[in-house]
């Protein structure tokens, strides 16, 4: 039974990595998943302090007001020719909360293509390693299908992507979310051309502080075997910056916006996919996602507030 004020979802099967599939389909007999519909019922506030609790102390999560404004709007129009919804979703087991994430469903009208953005996710440890956390990098894809057809009448080419930190030595559960990302078939777009950060959502005193490094991680097809051209890669920081505008000062959106874009339309060579591993028996691949390797391709305002 889903909690008042959620609707319940679904996880289409073929959205799941093959390898992970019975795991998802163990788990979805196990737990219940529901999108958040109601942002003044009490079910906002439990999902909402359950990612809030895990990334607000690092500056990546946005403020309860500005998500209850997207809950509420449904649409999102961020800019001329870009829009998209926001989904705010709960994994139940027995009635209690055990994991949650929030995604982002956008269309960059100028290019024809659909951005879904897997914003954040947190799953109870004693759920960790069960099959939900796949069935959540899963869901949003689903739920893409789903919006995109009701509102264009037919599929769009699309991009599912994650924000994810670089790998870091001594922070092995960095190393660990980036294998898990890898065993559910994603790819890191080489930082090198497309070096996004995200801006920083917090009211600190450095003012030279205005973003924080992330990789950004891609769901790999065959369509981007010879990597993503820049015309749709330019989507990703267009939408994503547009939508933080929303809640976000722009003198702390324009750096990273200005940065990676000036970065990326330096080469009109398509964007390069470098494979993550799916355990850490594949070291060599972290080497070029490794902090120390990452943070100089960014000027140090946009290096995180220890290094800026």
């Amino acid at each position: 039974m889903t909690p008042a004020g959620t609707s319940a979802l679904t996880v289409d099967p073929e959205d799941v990595a093959p390898r992970e599939r019975a795991r998802v389909e163990e788990i979805l007999r196990t737990v219940t998943l529901a999108e958040v519909r109601d942002p003044d019922a009490p079910v906002f506030h439990e999902v909402f302090d359950l990612l809030d609790a895990f990334f607000g102390p690092s500056g990546e999560m946005e403020s309860r007001e500005a998500l209850a404004d997207f809950v509420r709007a449904r649409r999102l129009d961020y800019a001329p020719g870009l829009s998209g919804t926001y989904h705010l979703v709960g994994a139940w087991h027995a009635g209690a909360l055990v994991a949650a994430r929030d995604c982002y469903v956008d269309v960059d009208a100028a290019t024809g293509v659909c951005v879904v953005a897997l914003a954040h996710v947190f799953v109870a440890p004693a759920w960790r390693r069960t099959g939900l956390a796949s069935a959540l990098r899963a869901l949003p894809s689903t739920l893409a299908r789903a919006v995109v057809t009701e509102r264009f009448g037919a599929p769009l080419p699309t991009l599912v992507v994650a924000e994810m930190e670089p790998a870091d030595a001594t922070d092995p559960d960095t190393l660990l979310r980036l294998c898990a990302y890898g065993r559910s078939g994603f790819a890191v777009l080489d930082p090198r051309r497309l070096p996004y950060s995200q801006p920083e959502f917090r009211d600190l005193p450095d003012a030279h502080h205005t973003g924080i490094p992330l990789l950004m991680l891609l769901r790999a097809t065959p369509a981007f075997a010879d990597g993503v051209p820049v015309s749709m890669a330019e989507s990703l920081p267009r939408l994503f910056y547009a939508a933080h505008r929303l809640h976000t000062p722009a003198a702390r959106v324009d750096p990273s916006e200005a940065h990676v874009l000036g970065v990326l339309r330096q080469s009109d060579a398509p964007v390069s996919l470098l494979p993550l591993p799916e355990s850490l028996d594949a070291p060599e691949r972290l080497t070029p996602l490794r902090r120390e390797v990452v943070l100089p391709l960014y000027p140090p305002g946009l290096r995180g507030p220890e290094h800026a």
